[in-house]
């Protein structure tokens, strides 16, 4: 009977143990570097602000928030923000890589040593000895317009083809109307005055024994 009770009372502080450890570790805001209890060397990348931009920041020191495993080649915006509760890398010895206030609000990658953290605090920040950092190249992404394949333009000769259109096939001149064709000139005028003159004469010799006969 002692030994189960000795059993359950050893699962009780266990489980105990697991759970008010468990949250204290879904707290950390230090981007998940290093294990809490180890300090190393670690290359992280973040948004350079003041402590006062963060929650357990101090106001005279530069922050390094929103920190991730590094080094990368690019981002793709040059100015950044954080938020109060962001997480963040309080920032040691920033004289030794020449961080100023002209790089507050840009993205910087900093080398450095990680120190270890015991408080299970989330306002207390773990630290990062500075050894080196670097502005990290902004690279914008293209957009869609810049990445669809430029629309192919056929050859010059190949155009002027298509734009030149063929010519006409030439066709033979219609014939005029038959009324309008103009007969050969195949006899002289002459005869048909001649006629004239007779019938005149005639005309004339018959008008005149006319005359006669009414005198008579």
């Amino acid at each position: 009977m002692a030994l189960h009770s000795l059993y359950g009372a050893t699962v009780a502080v266990v489980a105990f143990g697991l759970v008010t450890v468990e949250p204290a570790y879904a707290q950390r805001r230090d981007g998940n570097l290093l294990p809490q209890n180890q300090s190393g060397q670690v290359t992280a990348v973040g948004c350079l602000v003041k402590g006062n931009a963060v929650r357990g920041g101090q106001a005279d020191k530069y922050v390094l928030a929103r920190p991730k495993k590094g080094p990368v080649e690019s981002v793709p915006e040059a100015t950044c923000t954080a938020e109060t509760g962001a997480d963040a890398l309080t920032l040691d010895n920033p004289e030794k890589a020449s961080l100023k206030d002209s790089m507050l609000g840009r993205w910087v990658e900093i080398t450095g040593r990680l120190e270890s953290e015991t408080s299970s605090n989330p306002d207390n920040l773990r630290e990062l000895d500075v050894l080196s950092s670097r502005m990290v190249p902004v690279v914008a992404p293209r957009t869609a317009a810049a990445t669809s394949p430029a629309r192919q333009t056929p050859p010059p000769q190949a155009a002027e083809s298509r734009s030149t259109p063929a010519p006409a096939a030439t066709t033979a001149p219609a014939a005029p109307p038959a009324a309008t064709r103009q007969l050969p000139k195949t006899a002289s005028q002459l005869p048909a005055i001649g006629l004239a003159g007779l019938l005149s004469l005639a005309a004339g010799l018959i008008l005149r024994s006319f005359r006669l006969r009414q005198r008579g």
